[in-house]
């Protein structure tokens, strides 16, 4: 069983399932669980897999008297994680991108964990669930995704802070050594950026330090965004390491940079302004270990946009997995002037 923890800020509804609305208020939020069956989910259709995928919803019960009263999702979600990494297990935090259902996200989700874990990388998966429409690749789809990921953001900064004070006013007693990741793939780095400008509005340049690692993954974000105090420059202050992979032939990432009018794009020219960068910013450039066509057996790691590696790459799974497993000296990689090679 395969089993990916998830808050949202979809809307609920009957079945249990999630609409690619807004659930009222933008930074309402809904924590529960969803659970898989089967091995090698990582070779599977993500949609078809997504309706394989048992929903439960967390409940909640507010008491409008006595607050200490009430039932709360997050805490029943977090308290389920929380022991998982007393198992000495970590966990990840995934932001998915653009076009995905509520299902399908899980099922992204779910095989992520699968094909890391099949790397020798076993995380407990949590997946913060964004609207995303589900409704297909094109500019008008392109556009609203892209105002649904921004204004998500405040609902993803609340679901981090709300992780935080869970881990603040966790008794020593019921503590642990595991370690909390985060890889933000595609767009999700535009619902991250709003996430990071939104904590700030709490808690300043504070970010607080709730991460190990930061993997940015073929990023739908400026190029700039790292040394942009207001953009997701704050980003780095709340973990150890920030990793960014980038492939030059990304043909999503140019699809948004030139058709979509957007600056340069994280995800394809890799990080602006690098003599600036802090040191616990690392590019990491992919382009020559892209297989963009495979077939017969290894067909489900065709990537004929050079957007989806992350999830069906081997080069690019070893690299991820000595990133988290916090090793510094990475295996497999060149080092260049200013940046890392893969292949």
């Amino acid at each position: 069983m395969t089993t990916v923890f998830f808050a949202t800020n979809r809307k609920l509804v009957a079945g249990p399932e999630f609409s690619s609305e807004f659930d009222g208020r933008l930074d309402e939020l809904r924590f529960g669980k969803v659970d898989f069956s089967g091995t090698e989910l990582f070779k599977q259709d993500a949609d078809a897999l997504g309706q394989q995928g048992r929903i439960q919803v967390a409940d909640e019960q507010m008491n409008a008297v006595d607050g200490s009263l009430s039932q709360v999702g997050s805490k029943a979600i977090f308290s389920e994680v929380r022991a998982g990494m007393q198992a000495s297990q970590d966990a990840v935090i995934y932001l998915h991108g653009y076009n995905y259902t509520f299902r399908a996200a899980a099922a992204r989700a779910a095989q992520l964990q699968q094909w890391l874990a099949a790397g020798g990388c076993n995380l407990l998966m949590f997946m913060f669930a964004w609207p995303s429409e589900g409704a297909g690749v094109a500019p008008r789809t392109y556009s609203d995704d892209r105002e649904r990921a921004k204004c998500s953001g405040i609902a993803l900064a609340r679901a981090l802070l709300k992780a935080a004070d869970f881990i603040r006013n966790t008794p020593r007693a019921g503590r642990c050594d595991g370690r909390i990741h985060l890889i933000a793939h595609s767009m999700g780095n535009w619902a991250l950026r709003g996430a990071v400008q939104a904590m700030r509005t709490f808690v300043g340049d504070n970010i607080p330090p709730l991460f190990e690692e930061v993997l940015l993954v073929a990023a739908d974000e400026d190029d700039d965004t790292l040394t942009d105090p207001k953009k997701m420059a704050q980003i780095a202050r709340g973990c150890r390491r920030v990793t960014v992979y980038y492939n030059q032939q990304d043909l999503a990432l140019k699809s948004s940079d030139v058709a979509m009018g957007n600056p340069d794009r994280l995800g394809r020219s890799g990080p602006q302004n690098r003599p600036g960068l802090q040191a616990k910013i690392v590019p990491v450039n992919v382009s020559p270990a892209i297989i963009r066509e495979a077939t017969g057996p290894q067909s489900w790691t065709q990537d004929e946009t050079g957007h989806q590696y992350y999830r069906n790459n081997a080069v690019v799974r070893a690299d991820l997995v000595q990133v988290l497993q916090g090793k510094l000296d990475i295996d497999g990689r060149i080092k260049r002037e200013d940046y890392y090679r893969l292949g």
